[in-house]
């Protein structure tokens, strides 16, 4: 019997039972309203259902009834006629559906007397509301519908269902089933613990005994929640009908690993996404059949569906032997969007440029139409997927099709995890986000470096942040964690990162279970958990964790229509590197050296608390790129810095090389001197700030008192940003105020406090920077207040969306020389802009 049969069978005996319940209590009450609607909607649902499964004769009587049942929920008063011939139509319902039960088809039979009685009663309430004669009414007669064999009485006869033995569960019960089993491993585990120095041997056995049967209860109330995934193939097949019809194609369904098993919330969950890879299957890659025969390939096009179980998750792969992705239409359509630059495009390989297709937004599409062009569908897939812990992968080659692969938890109850050590605590850490686990301590290959204060990983290729639980949760380093430490990488969508441990203690499933209402604020955990000895340890969150780090999701954007042409290819930026002190590299822009001179160290003399040289005949300072780099007897290198017409010199402790790379600014900075860290020939490099050695060199050079304490609001919901951005303001000569929300930047304008500009983030929670903007702007103090937004990449979309909502200029978050320059200029400070080093700051900036 078809699936979706069998679930109506299930549900309108439930439905049916109800309804004649309903009815009787109905008679004695006819005011209660609720109960009138409740029952009206039974019906109208059971109505709705057999249209949709074709079942005509079972329509007809519901139809006939839900009518009737209408006018009584209009107002009309359920008389006993009308009650019973409502019974009676019920009964009808339980024969056909008994035969259903039996056949899977309807029985044969004339239900025209029952269609007539319950049409006639309409009409009479319809009557007695504008008090015209009624028509006659007659009971009506139910012998003439014969009912099959197995169901025998006539109008006594009930639905005799001949389906395995179930009931149907709320999930609420069985989440306390789960609970209950949990409590009943912690009592065992603990029972176990209090015995297992015990000899006395007429106990051994009866624990022995309870803990097999505790191990089994708990696999039979995991399983309970389980499906096959076949349940969600079942409405697949017409689905596919139907878009073929619709497109015009023809279209065979594959399916496979239909008994593979899943949990039933991420069952539903995973519905939606399904359909919208079948749908887009169907409108981009299967070709017409005219297509399909030109190329050599069958008529008729297929769409194969499989599911199977590997290292612990579920994989679905939804694969068509279609023409396969555009490429070059891909390429094209993001550069036209501002996702990327013909440089960068390049770069990619061809699967990276075909995941532009879930960036929000993206379409190829010549023209809209009711399958594809609008620019939705496959952002919602990936963003359903990874909201329930797991990923999507594509690949296609042009011609010969597509393949969509998911990857998701067998349960969200259930997971395996890793369990590891920080403090002298234990963490559980969901395993789907783990890549693999590096050791930095002594002897090993990886060591961690310090970049701005904060720890990196530089893996291979790759330079990673690291979050030290310890550190994190201020935990304190036990002695014994000192020499063997652990980094386990992680990714959450296409952020890296790497969470330092002491250890991973052990590798395991673990039953989630939700924080409570006092923990419930704090990201970085996800849920709590109880392991086999019985202790109860915090579940990380990996979204979480990364947050803390200030990572954001690169799909954390809207694409607008671009109003200007895209941004042209990055060039690259000629850079100095050097050592001073200890830790990674330092790089400056060449552009803003003058030369570099050789100073021995007895030509270095302290003046008021700075070093100064003689240079061309006059007298210039100092700054050391670090502290602990002057030496006595020593020829330091000295990079000369010009300012308009007046000298400064950074000494640093080696020049390593000139070179020419594109400057990206990976990570930023968390020290005064450090703009951020880039990655340049494989090596962390960090970027000094230029107008930090400035403002040592020549406090009272005009870049002092650019701001003539202006009072600026800073929002930012994440503390890492308002952390690293206030103290560069301040330095800029800001009076600063963080918020760390919209709602609070708002309250702080309510209460009258005034500001001279508001630099604000774009994507924050609740409210975000562009409806900030615009409720700033509404308020009558506040229309022409500036607002500087802050975004990762000034792109073409963003610019326009911040036009749209009247933000004055966009700066990069990790860019703080020019946040401080945009600062400058929206507050009116242009003249202030004239110096040679300002200048070539710019330059540098738009470099």
């Amino acid at each position: 019997m078809d699936e979706l049969l069998k679930d109506f069978l299930t549900e309108t005996a439930e439905q049916i039972e109800s309804v004649g319940t309903q009815l009787v209590l109905l008679e004695r009450d006819p005011s209660d309203a609720a109960m009138i609607a409740s029952i009206f909607r039974l019906v109208h649902t059971i109505k709705g259902t057999c249209g949709f499964l074709g079942l005509t004769r079972l329509g007809q009587l519901a139809h006939a009834a839900e009518t009737l049942i209408g006018r009584i929920r209009d107002g009309a008063t359920p008389t006993p006629d009308a009650v019973t011939v409502i019974l009676a139509a019920i009964d009808r319902i339980k024969i056909v559906l008994a035969a259903l039960e039996c056949t899977a088809q309807e029985p044969d039979g004339d239900d025209s007397d029952l269609v007539q009685a319950l049409e006639l009663q309409s009409a009479a309430a319809d009557a007695a509301k504008d008090q015209m004669p009624a028509p006659a009414a007659t009971p009506p007669k139910t012998a003439n519908a014969e009912a099959p064999p197995q169901v025998r009485g006539g109008e006594e006869a009930t639905l005799q269902v001949r389906r395995p033995e179930t009931i149907r569960v709320a999930v609420g019960a069985l989440e306390r089933i789960m609970l209950l089993v949990s409590e009943l491993v912690l009592t065992r585990n603990q029972l176990l613990e209090l015995t297992r120095k015990e000899t006395e041997e007429t106990l051994k056995a009866p624990l022995q005994r309870l803990s097999g049967l505790t191990s089994d209860l708990q696999d039979a109330a995991m399983r309970a929640r389980m499906q096959p995934v076949g349940r969600l193939f079942g409405n697949l097949p017409r689905l596919v009908r139907e878009l073929a019809g619709e497109v015009g194609k023809k279209i065979a369904l594959v399916t496979e690993g239909a008994e593979t098993e899943l949990d039933r919330q991420l069952i539903e969950l995973i519905r939606d996404p399904l359909t919208h890879m079948i749908r887009n299957c169907a409108a981009h890659g299967i070709e017409t059949p005219a297509e399909r025969l030109a190329a050599g390939k069958p008529e008729s096009g297929t769409i194969r569906i499989s599911a199977s179980h590997e290292a612990g998750q579920i994989t679905i792969d939804v694969v068509d032997d279609g023409r396969g992705l555009d490429i070059s239409r891909i390429r094209q359509k993001a550069i036209a969007l501002g996702l990327a630059n013909e440089a960068e495009v390049a770069r990619m390989s061809n699967d990276d440029i075909c995941r532009f297709i879930f960036a929000p937004g993206f379409s190829t599409a010549g023209a809209v139409t009711s399958l594809s062009g609008r620019g939705v569908g496959m952002d919602v897939v990936r963003e359903n997927i990874e909201a329930i812990g797991g990923s999507i992968s594509l690949s296609s080659m042009l011609g010969q099709g597509t393949c969509f692969s998911i990857k998701i938890p067998l349960t969200l109850a259930i997971a395996p995890a890793l369990i590891v050590q920080a403090g002298g605590h234990r963490f559980a850490l969901p395993q789907v986000s783990v890549v693999e686990a590096v050791g930095v301590g002594p002897g090993s290959a990886h060591t961690l470096e310090r970049v701005q204060g904060a720890k990196v990983l530089r893996l291979r290729q790759e330079v990673l942040p690291v979050a030290d639980l310890c550190d994190l949760f201020g935990l304190t380093h036990q002695a014994d964690e000192a020499d063997a430490r652990l980094v386990v990488v992680m990714r959450v969508g296409t952020l890296s990162f790497g969470i330092l441990v002491s250890a991973v203690a052990d590798v395991q499933e673990i039953v989630v279970k939700p924080l409570g209402a006092s923990l419930a604020h704090l990201k970085v955990f996800s849920g709590h958990t109880i392991l086999g000895d019985g202790s109860v340890v915090l579940i990380l969150d990996p979204a979480g964790l990364a947050g803390s780090l200030g990572l954001q999701r690169s799909s954390d954007y809207a694409i607008v229509a671009p109003t200007e042409p895209p941004t042209p290819p990055r060039e690259s930026t000629r850079l100095i590197l050097f050592r001073a002190g200890s830790g990674a590299l330092k790089a400056l822009p060449l552009s803003l050296v003058s030369r570099i001179e050789s100073v021995p160290s007895d030509r270095l003399t302290q003046s008021d608390g700075t070093l100064i040289t003689m240079h061309q005949g006059r007298l210039m300072p100092i700054v050391p790129a670090s502290a602990t780099i002057v030496r006595a007897n020593a020829i330091h290198p000295v990079l000369v810095i010009s300012l308009g017409g007046e000298f400064m010199g950074i000494l640093v402790e080696e020049i390593i090389d000139i070179v020419e790379e594109p400057l990206d600014i990976q990570i930023a900075g968390g020290a005064e001197d450090i703009v951020g860290t880039a990655e340049i020939r494989g090596d962390a490099v960090n970027i000094l700030d230029i107008m930090h050695f400035i403002q040592q060199a020549r406090p009272n050079a005009p870049l002092r008192s650019i701001a003539r304490r202006f009072k600026v609001v800073l929002v930012d919901d994440k503390l890492f940003f308002r952390d690293m951005l206030a103290p560069v303001l301040t330095s800029g000569g800001y009076e600063v105020t963080t918020c760390a929300s919209a709602a609070e930047a708002l309250a702080l304008i309510e209460r009258g406090i005034s500001f001279d500009a508001i630099v604000t983030d774009t994507d924050m929670p609740e409210m975000n920077g562009y409806h900030f903007a615009e409720a700033v702007h509404s308020h009558p103090r506040c229309g022409d207040l500036p607002i500087i937004a802050l975004a990762a990449h000034a792109t073409n979309p963003v610019l326009a969306a911040a036009r749209a909502s009247g933000i004055t200029a966009v700066a990069g978050k990790f860019d703080r020389r020019g946040l401080l320059e945009t600062l400058r200029a929206c507050l009116n400070r242009d003249d202030l802009t004239n110096t040679e080093l300002e200048q070539r700051v710019l330059t540098e900036k738009a470099a």
